[in-house]
């Protein structure tokens, strides 16, 4: 009889745990998962860009990643995508991946469920609106989360991308030597590098990516997307991942031998 009684207990506890109302067997929703960087013995860094599009900034950073046969991320503000809906058709066509930076870049801690959904969903909505994918990398703006956003973005299927790269060129004043300074002391396989390409002032960005681009590649390593730096690492974010087929990256072109060497700005601007 005690077994018995003990047994019964177990079985109801595991039912209140699982919570009211959900069918037997359901999967449970786990909160978004979060990367700074991968692990992976392969020389490939992410390259991500935030805050566009930007009709000025973008289309000078997609020709320098064309330039050396890179890839990168572009995690895009909604409000901004409806405003220049052809530049997320260029950063498509190019073969870049995007990724969603939200609707207004609002702060998601300390936000109701319903209003963290709304400004996620509606990130979402504007890249498919102008002819982009369905993102499911995300971007926190200022890198501020809390249980109950990240429990949202997991509802959504999203995996939230961080960095470990912080070029902080967001900074007005920020000098370009500053910039390929922080990018290649902190270079490391498997690392992400945040950058900016909107909405204004990055002209020090450009300069930098001119000069850490071939640098890069001088010392082997290879600019790639996020979600190829995920496809080819054993990180658990691959869950996460559409199949190739519904997510295609574009294949690098043959690369040439080494040559060498808002709340949108208040206190502080972080991502």
């Amino acid at each position: 009889m005690p077994l018995l009684r003990a047994a019964t207990l177990a079985a109801l506890g595991a039912m209140m745990l699982a919570g009211p109302g959900k069918p037997e067997g359901s999967p449970q929703v786990l909160p978004a998962q979060t990367i700074k960087s991968v692990p992976t013995s392969k020389k490939l860094i992410a390259f991500t860009f935030d805050d566009g599009p930007n009709r000025r900034y973008t289309p000078k950073v997609l020709a320098l990643l064309a330039q050396h046969h890179a890839h990168a991320t572009f995690f895009v503000i909604g409000q901004e995508v409806v405003r220049c809906p052809d530049v997320i058709q260029s950063i498509k066509n190019a073969g870049m991946e995007i990724g969603n930076h939200g609707l207004h870049h609002r702060w998601l801690r300390k936000m109701t469920p319903g209003a963290v959904k709304e400004d996620v969903t509606g990130g979402a909505d504007a890249i498919v609106a102008a002819g982009g994918p369905k993102p499911y990398l995300y971007r926190l703006p200022a890198a501020l989360s809390d249980d109950v956003s990240r429990s949202v973005l997991g509802t959504l299927r999203y995996t939230i991308v961080s960095w470990s790269v912080d070029t902080r060129d967001w900074r007005r004043g920020i000098s370009t030597d500053r910039i390929v300074k922080t990018v290649l002391h902190d270079a490391a396989p498997g690392r992400i590098v945040i950058m900016h390409d909107g909405p204004a002032h990055r002209e020090a960005t450009l300069a930098a990516l001119a000069q850490v681009l071939p640098a890069l590649e001088g010392q082997g390593y290879r600019i790639v997307s996020v979600g190829e730096l995920l496809r080819n690492s054993e990180f658990a974010a691959q869950r996460a991942i559409p199949p190739s087929a519904a997510r295609p990256i574009a294949k690098p072109k043959p690369r040439p031998h080494s040559r060498g060497w808002l709340q949108s700005i208040w206190l502080r601007r972080i991502g």
